[in-house]
């Protein structure tokens, strides 16, 4: 289990306190002065109740999820007060067992209703509402105003909690800024995982018209599982800037392949030394992978790992006549690909290609070569994405060399605290580590006030 991140003073760093947390207390307030404006009619109790329940971290969920709750509340409500004109007529006060019995016996009826009519998630406030009638009241009591108070004291709660919700304060928003986020690293930590809270900030920015997207070196096979929680509208900059992804369409929008002639080239170099070329072509928007024979141990296990992931195809053999590669990946022990790397180089600039070099985080000693064309670039990419929506400037976040690129590029660059020093004089502006960081100056910057298209604030 990971430890605790710790603060300056070495103890452990406390979760921040959320907008959905102070939207829940200002709900709660509100019930509180919507019942003192009736008079103090009702019982306030269960309009809190109601708002605590029905907050949730977008307002599409929580419309949602008042629709359920509303429903539940009709349901309780009506079975409430059936019962308790049963119980006026059937059951003497001074057996109470009985009707206790009844109340039980009824939460197996009402939650089957709500599993009928496909509104389980309604099942709690149904039983709420329903044993709030039933349970607090006296023999005497009017069936049909009690059951109606009580109603009308949960919805109060549903739809104050959604209006808290929905509010939103008037500011600028800056719809044509491009914000392009690297991934490891950068958004998502070492688990590979985007925090919670950085996600839902960003779904509410993308969904107020926030320009978002990611940049990686990964290919949609693996970074779509990490993007799972992202509703992003834009492509991805996929494969070092090789490709634009669209996520919508399952699409490559947008793809730098390597020449032929430096294809055959780089080829050459490998066929040479006997060893095996992960060639990668997209074909009918399915990137392909050709090998052939495994020289070493990381290479197959690498194939093992990756060749039952969607999105990518494993076929053993060449890569068919008319169609140029993508990228080129050789997997070999860190001194073979330095000197596989060393020869390429030499003849990269007249080729039109470049190669990066890094070690294999699953298999000690060995390293990972990719080969991409000269024009397959992140700063080539977020232009070409940056002209495709008509984005004005780009703001770029990052943590490595491979980011820095396209932070020197950008229009408003930062890095993060884990990020080399080279990398952190390239950026404007040094923030923490950690998605959630992120998150927040995306939200700063998109409702900033600066001149679209203008340098670093």
């Amino acid at each position: 289990m990971s430890e605790p991140k710790l603060h300056k003073a070495g103890l452990p760093r406390l979760p921040k306190i959320g907008m959905r947390i102070i939207k829940s207390a200002a709900a709660v307030f509100l019930c509180f002065v919507i019942y003192l404006l009736r008079g103090q009619q009702g019982v306030p109790f269960y309009s809190a109740i109601a708002a605590v329940l029905c907050m949730q971290p977008y307002v599409s969920g929580s419309v949602k999820v008042a629709l359920n709750r509303t429903i539940g509340t009709l349901i309780g409500g009506t079975a409430g007060m059936l019962i308790l004109l049963v119980e006026q007529r059937f059951f003497p006060p001074d057996r109470p067992i009985f009707r206790y019995l009844l109340i039980s016996l009824m939460i197996v009826v009402l939650i089957y209703i709500t599993v009928l009519v496909k509104k389980t998630t309604a099942s709690y406030i149904t039983c709420v509402v329903f044993m709030s009638i039933t349970v607090s009241h006296a023999m005497d009591v009017n069936p049909y105003l009690f059951a109606l108070d009580r109603v009308i004291d949960t919805l109060i709660g549903i739809f104050v909690s959604l209006g808290v919700n929905a509010f939103r304060l008037p500011r600028r928003r800056n719809r044509t800024l491009l914000f392009v986020s690297d991934l490891d690293g950068t958004l998502a930590g070492e688990d590979g995982r985007i925090a919670p809270a950085a996600e839902i900030r960003l779904n509410k920015l993308i969904g107020a018209g926030a320009q978002f997207t990611v940049s990686t070196g990964r290919t949609p096979a693996t970074f779509l599982p990490m993007l799972a929680g992202l509703k992003l509208k834009l492509p991805v900059i996929a494969m070092n800037g090789a490709a634009l992804y669209d996520l919508q369409a399952g699409s490559y929008l947008y793809c730098r392949t390597i020449p032929p002639a430096a294809y055959r080239r780089v080829a050459a170099v490998f066929e040479r030394r006997g060893l095996n070329l992960f060639v990668h072509a997209v074909i009918h928007d399915v990137l392909h992978v050709y090998y052939g024979d495994f020289t070493n141990p990381a290479e197959e296990a690498l194939y093992r790992a990756r060749r039952g992931l969607p999105q990518k195809y494993y076929v053993y053999g060449s890569l068919p006549e008319g169609h140029d590669p993508l990228y080129l990946l050789g997997v070999d022990t860190l001194s073979m690909a330095q000197a596989l790397q060393r020869e390429i180089d030499g003849f990269a600039p007249e080729a039109g290609v470049y190669t990066v070099l890094r070690p294999d985080a699953g298999y000690p000693g060995y390293a990972l070569l990719e080969i991409f064309s000269a024009a397959a670039t992140r700063p080539a990419a977020a232009e070409e994405l940056k002209k495709r929506i008509g984005a004005s400037a780009v703001a770029a976040f990052g943590d490595s060399e491979r980011d820095l690129p396209l932070l020197e590029a950008a229009d408003l660059a930062r890095a993060v605290s884990t990020a080399p020093e080279t990398v952190k004089e390239a950026a404007g502006r040094v923030l923490p580590s950690g998605g959630e960081a992120v998150a927040r100056e995306v939200d700063r910057l998109f409702h900033h006030r600066r001149k679209a298209g203008g340098g670093d604030d």
